[in-house]
């Protein structure tokens, strides 16, 4: 689910997705580590099974309302 925004938001640069990986941890199988890379290097974050179901259902539903992008021949 997305998260409500606070009363003390700051806007912060945004940089597009160049490529993204889900490392699983042997040691940790609660967790999932999402690592996002972009033009400016490489986050990590830690995700629980509830925050990628979450996640992967608020991709979707947004993906289903942008224009759909024709692909080149």
């Amino acid at each position: 689910m997305a998260r409500v925004p606070t009363t003390e938001e700051q806007e912060l640069p945004a940089y597009p997705i160049r490529a993204y990986q889900l490392i699983p941890d042997p040691n940790q199988p609660t967790v999932v580590a999402l690592a996002i890379e972009t033009d400016q290097g490489h986050s990590l974050f830690l995700a629980t099974r509830e925050i990628l179901e979450d996640l992967g259902k608020d991709l979707l539903d947004r993906a289903a309302k942008m224009p759909i992008k024709p692909r080149p021949k």
